[in-house]
């Protein structure tokens, strides 16, 4: 990348823990944010092979009548089905990891020195090791479960079939450099955020970073 003295953050956190909030204030922070899910949903809907694929491993309910990404079909078909479930993360994941890296090239090129990219699943597809620092956002399991049953409109045992895909959340707070602790409010959570935004905004990148296989594929796309 042009600029060698960037780093690459990595933002995550357990279902209803708060990260897409921690985002929005890293963005007002002036640190651009790249948003997987965004990125995977443009892709379900937009790239013609990722719809085929879709379509070939979930049948033709994937897209509705206007071909647009059956959503709650896929969410009852993938989760609480392991199989279905990797299926799909097989098929969207890959293509979500390498439009980020090529977006975040794109920012790093254009003088962004810290890009931080928000992704659920950060740890369980092993893609730690792209990103300098991760930011985890943790919150008590009840509290959790109930934002993201509000938020989604989903049952409780919904939301537990979801959250029980994923790596425990203490697990993901082991592996962080830093835990963002959402059990207040929104100004509680605005102030921590800003604070470790300002933490990021010092900090050097790690070495291990700049030679990685990951930065050799990011620099390689830089031309797609």
């Amino acid at each position: 990348m042009g600029n060698d003295s960037y780093i690459l953050v990595g933002l995550t956190g357990s279902i209803g823990s708060g990260k897409s909030a921690v985002a929005g204030v890293f963005e007002e922070c002036g640190i651009p944010v790249l948003r997987a899910d965004s990125i995977a949903k443009e892709l379900m809907e937009n790239d013609p092979e990722l719809r085929e694929e879709i379509r070939a491993a979930f049948g033709d309910a994937a897209y509705d009548a206007d071909g647009h990404l059956s959503r709650r079909f896929l969410a009852d078909a993938i989760f609480g089905d392991p199989a279905k479930l990797e299926t799909m993360n097989g098929l969207v994941h890959p293509r979500t990891i390498a439009e980020q890296g090529v977006r975040a090239r794109r920012l790093v090129d254009g003088g962004e020195r810290v890009v931080a990219c928000e992704a659920a699943l950060i740890f369980e597809s092993g893609g730690e090791s792209r990103f300098d620092y991760i930011v985890v956002v943790d919150a008590d399991p009840a509290l959790r479960m109930s934002r993201a049953a509000e938020r989604d409109s989903a049952t409780a045992e919904e939301v537990a079939r979801r959250d029980a895909a994923q790596i425990p959340a203490e697990r993901k707070v082991e592996m962080a450099d830093f835990v963002i602790q959402n059990n207040g409010s929104m100004d509680d959570l605005r102030r921590n955020a800003r604070f470790i935004a300002t933490i990021l905004k010092s900090l050097p990148p790690r070495e291990r970073i700049e030679t990685s296989e990951a930065e050799e594929e990011l620099d390689g796309r830089g031309d797609e």
